[in-house]
Parts: C-alpha cells; structure tokens; sequence
C-alpha cells in the first residue's frame, strides 16, 4: 500500500507539473493580452527616460498592445528597480535597467534590496553612451587641462555636479588619474545637475551625453572630455578622457529585463521584439538624435554582460576609491 501511494502521489506531482506547463505555454502563446509596463528608475527627462520612450512606442507597435511608461525614482535608481524585483513574473511589468543599476549599485549599498542576477530575467540589449564633462561656456578654463589646472589652484576642493552612479564613477576616475580631490554634489537626476549647473549653482557637472549634447549645441555650456572609448557622433569635436589620460574609459548602457520566473517564451517573444525594433531605421534615427549608439542584444548575451559588467564596475569603484554606504 506504502508502495501505491507513493506512485499515486508521484504521478500526481508530474501531472500537476505538466498542467502548469501546459497553462504557461497557452499564455504564453496569448501574451501580451492587455498593457505592459515599463519602469523607468529614473524621473522623466532622464538618460533612460529619453531612450526608452521612443522604443516603448515601436514595441507597443510591435506587440500589438499599449506600452507604457512607469517612472519610479529615487535612491539612485533603486526604488523603480526594488518595484519590478518583485512584480508578479508575467511579463507585464519591465525593468528599463541599467549598468547602474544591474551593476554599479551592487558597489555602492552594502544592504541592496534586490540582487541584478538572481531576481531578474534579462530580455534585450537596448543602448549604450557615456558620460560627459561639463561646464558654463564662460568658465574659466576651456578644454580639460585647463580645468584641471584651474582645480588644482582652489582652495578648496571644486564642487562637481552628478545625478547617476555612472556620473559618480566617472568623477572617482577623473580624480584618480589626475591625483586631484573633487567635491561631488549628488543630485537626484541629471536634468537637476543640468539646471544647477546652466544656473551657476556648481561650476561643473558629468552628464549623460544625450543630456549634455543640446546645451553644448546651443552654446550655453562647454563639454570638455567625454568618457567613452570613443569620440561621441553628436560631438566629435569634443575629446575622449583616453586622449588625455591614456587607457581610461567608462560606458554606459541600457537593457529590458523582468522579474526572474518570467515564462522563457514571454522572455523570448519580448527579445525577438525588441531585436526587430532595434533594427528599424526610424528607431536608429531616434537614437542617434539622443546621441545614443544602439546597443542589441539577446536575452542571452544581456545576461552574460550583466555578470561581466557587475565584476568589472566594482573592480572600477575599488580602483577609484567608492566605499559602499
């Protein structure tokens, strides 16, 4: 009788099994079915806010139902990302993440209410940019050097300007490589800096470059370096911080993911959206104003440069010296 229960116990538990998978395959092959919601950690106006409003729109083309933008800001991204770790795993809610906050905040909490691999499911690769030094165009230096060795002669450490943890990254490396001290002034979202900064609140600030590029084509402000391996499309007359200071470089990006449990086809059918929104020429001509490269990728690849960049941004923050809080 042991015997027979155990079987009929046994054969329960895989039909229940297979039940549930049935169910998971039927919704999946419904999905979407209603509105999905994309949070955005970051307030309106911000670097990811501006980039995946356009690409909400091709994808609410692309799926066939409405996509909509959730902005839930504040502690350095982490309260909208806290949120979707732990949405309901329907595929419903997204995650606009980012090497912010899938890997830079991993080195700057001690207590992070979320952990960037085991609570999500990566779904795409979207875009990538780095960050870009500024100030009034009636300061007084006018390239780099000129602003360090202006720095250099204060008495007082000069106050920089930031609202991302790529920002602040980026300032712990200029530090670095020059042997100056910075007083970096955390703001809640670059738009904020931005508005400090063109006000003559702080005499300097690292932005987005997507942010920055308008201003400094509207002659208002002055970019002197930016942070990425490479000259910016937008502004190639303003240098690399690698020209200066060899090998020193700094990329950001932003990707799609969903609550861990998320069913791998809704998983699936969300990439292969994604991929061919990334591909269309009215999405790349997007981007591009926004001073942003498109950066595609499949869940798959998105997961594996999750677990990459996690190591190499704590291993930048230990080379800078960012102790977590």
């Amino acid at each position: 009788m042991r015997t027979t229960d155990l079987c009929i116990a046994s054969s329960l538990r895989i039909l229940a099994g297979m039940a549930m998978l049935l169910a998971n395959l039927a919704a999946a092959q419904d999905y979407p079915a209603r509105a999905v919601s994309i949070v955005v950690p970051y307030g309106p106006g911000s670097y990811t806010d501006n980039v995946i409003r356009p690409i909400a729109v091709a994808l609410q083309k692309e799926l066939g139902q409405p996509v909509v933008i959730d902005n839930r800001a504040g502690a350095n991204g982490v309260i909208g990302t806290q949120f979707v770790a732990r949405a309901k795993a329907d595929g419903y809610t997204l995650l606009a993440g980012s090497s912010t906050t899938l890997a830079a905040n991993v080195g700057l909490y001690k207590s992070l209410p979320y952990d960037p691999i085991k609570d999500f499911a990566p779904v795409a690769g979207v875009a990538a940019t780095s960050m870009m030094f500024m100030v009034r165009a009636d300061f007084a230096a006018q390239d780099l050097k000129g602003f360090l060795a202006h720095a250099a002669k204060q008495t007082q450490p000069l106050a920089v300007a930031y609202g991302s943890a790529s920002a602040q990254v980026a300032l712990a490396q200029l530090a670095k490589v020059s042997g100056l001290k910075f007083s970096g002034i955390p703001y809640k979202g670059t738009p904020q800096a931005l508005t400090d900064l063109l006000g003559g609140q702080v005499p300097a600030a690292i932005v987005d470059v997507s942010n920055g590029v308008p201003h400094l084509k509207s002659g208002k402000l002055l970019a002197l370096a930016i942070s990425g391996a490479r000259r910016a499309t937008a502004a190639p007359e303003v240098p690399t911080l690698a020209e200066v200071f060899p090998g020193t470089q700094l990329v950001t990006w932003i990707g799609l993911v969903a609550p861990m449990g998320t069913s791998p086809q809704v998983v699936d059918k969300l990439s292969q959206a994604a991929a061919k929104v990334l591909a269309a020429p009215e999405t790349l001509r997007q981007l591009a104003a926004l001073a942003t490269d498109p950066e595609p990728m499949s869940a798959q690849e998105m997961g594996r440069r999750m677990q990459r960049d996690q190591v190499q941004w704590l291993e930048l923050m230990r080379e800078a010296g960012i102790q977590p809080e």
